[in-house]
């Protein structure tokens, strides 16, 4: 009996895609206005997941410049093409260059320039038909074809170009915003599975199937193949996204978003990645035998998988890990990783403007746990520097210390939509402190160890970094470092995440 949790992958690392070589398995998420972009991972028992990378690296692969909250980089899918033995990752800078496609040997990467595609709307995916053809799917939101749903077509992957007009397939079954679609080739069938009803709590996943590639998809009259709908009360919500993978044991697996609700339906941490078995019944996919996602899943797997729990991440801040990731674009001059931490220095931008301000952010996790920073504010420091938990320019906690005159100050700020307010400012004549953050469901307890003692700064509910109390968002909380203002310099020395019940 295999026995692991869900989320597989915690905190904001939303529409998974999975591909397979060998006895390896890959997967990518989406990144938004978040550098380098499209994480991507790895793993041999598809429960176990290591980061090894992102596919974009470079700002000539990925321009965030000017990039709003929740734009940049929409869905990706990752395909490995066995005719050139190459990984391939397309998908969207929506704000930007649209739909395009990177390559690489390894995935760990380098990966190539873009390719561009001539085609609009969003959630691009490759299908490599059993000839060596490529095809490119995406769904029609430019409405370039009335209705369509969705365009697929033959491509030439060296330029990206069409080798014949992109014709409409399958729409779904009349849920807004049909997109993620992904196509598969089963005993002789065509499968064309999709996600409807937006990426909130009428999120579900869809599928038809047709004897011809570019023929009639019929679709399941038992859909939708998954969806937390109708299950108000669970943790778990919004599933669906989903990508589709057959083991080497010959067992079909989904992965997928969802998210874990705090307050009713609210979010903070993101839509997460998540796991389930998928059985063919009549030559249909069924996920979860048809019932909901759980935390702890069983399933009857032949092979003893242990699941190996990420509790604990403690790091030194000496060289920058793909833990860590900018926002937007990032202005190199603001950082330099020294044998005692990383020293920011902070320019023209704070963490309320849409633009590059020092700014190095790691993903919250947990629901429930503690994340402690060890930081310097340096001596010829002029502005404020500290630790942030972020969601997104109008959404921050900012724990922070500031030097006016020749005064240092310890303190704790609220922003949220358009109320900023400034809870405490407290001098001190230190300029080493720890900043504490106690992440519950409901709410962060924030403190700072000053001269050996605790000093006690607030709270802050989390539903006020959450998706639903703002503008519609895609993201997740981070726990960031930043400096802000033109002459602002802080050294980080320790940041430690843990995972359970804190004092």
């Amino acid at each position: 009996m295999m026995k692991y949790t869900n989320p597989i992958i915690p905190g904001f690392y939303p529409d998974p895609s999975i591909c397979k070589k060998g006895d390896d398995y890959y997967l990518v998420t989406s990144s938004f206005e978040f550098f380098p972009g499209v994480p991507i991972f790895h793993s041999k028992d598809l429960v176990n997941w290591k980061q090894i990378g992102h596919c974009l690296t470079r700002k000539s692969q990925l321009d965030l410049e000017n990039i709003p909250a929740s734009k940049g980089i929409y869905a990706a899918t990752i395909r490995y093409n066995p005719h050139d033995d190459l990984f391939y990752m397309v998908t969207t800078n929506v704000t930007k260059i649209g739909n395009f496609y990177v390559s690489a040997k390894d995935p760990a990467g380098p990966w190539s320039e873009p390719v561009l595609v001539d085609q609009g709307g969003i959630d691009p995916s490759f299908y490599f038909e059993d000839d060596g053809t490529a095809h490119f799917i995406s769904n029609a939101r430019d409405r370039s074809v009335h209705k369509a749903g969705f365009l697929m077509g033959p491509i030439n992957l060296q330029t990206g170009e069409f080798t014949s007009p992109p014709v409409p397939l399958w729409g779904g079954i009349g849920q807004n915003a049909p997109e993620a679609p992904h196509i598969y080739k089963r005993n002789g069938w065509y499968y064309q599975l999709i996600a409807e009803g937006g990426t909130e709590l009428n999120h579900m996943v869809t599928i038809a199937r047709s004897r011809e590639l570019y023929g009639h998809y019929e679709p399941f009259p038992m859909n939708p193949i998954l969806t937390h709908q109708n299950q108000k009360g669970h943790l778990i919500q919004a599933t669906g996204h989903a990508d589709l993978i057959e083991d080497d044991q010959g067992r079909w697996w989904a992965v997928f978003l969802g998210y874990r609700q705090t307050h009713q339906y609210f979010h903070h941490l993101g839509r997460e990645t998540f796991l389930a078995p998928v059985e063919w019944v009549d030559d249909w996919p069924i996920i979860n035998g048809g019932k909901a996602i759980e935390i702890e899943m069983e399933h009857d797997y032949n092979h003893d998988v242990v699941q190996r729990p990420k509790t604990a991440y403690t790091t030194g801040l000496k060289s920058w890990d793909m833990n860590w990731v900018y926002l937007r674009n990032p202005d190199q001059s603001c950082y330099d990783f020294t044998e005692k931490g990383l020293v920011l220095s902070g320019n023209e931008y704070t963490l309320s403007d849409i633009a590059n301000p020092a700014f190095l952010g790691i993903r919250q996790p947990h629901l429930t746990g503690k994340a402690e920073f060890e930081m310097e504010l340096l001596p010829d420091s002029k502005g404020e520097a500290g630790v942030s938990v972020f969601y997104k320019f109008d959404a921050h906690f900012d724990i922070f210390m500031t030097r006016e005159g020749k005064k240092n100050y310890l303190c704790f700020r609220k922003v949220v939509g358009d109320i900023v307010h400034l809870e405490k400012k407290i001098p001190t004549k230190t300029n080493n402190i720890t900043i504490k953050i106690c992440a519950k469901p409901l709410e962060y307890c924030f403190c700072a160890k000053v001269d050996g003692k605790k000093v006690y700064l607030g709270k802050g509910l989390t539903r006020h970094v959450s998706t639903e109390a703002h503008e519609l968002g895609f993201t997740g909380v981070f726990y960031a470092l930043y400096a802000s203002g033109v002459g602002s310099k802080a050294l980080f020395a320790s940041a430690k995440i843990s995972q359970g019940e804190q004092d």
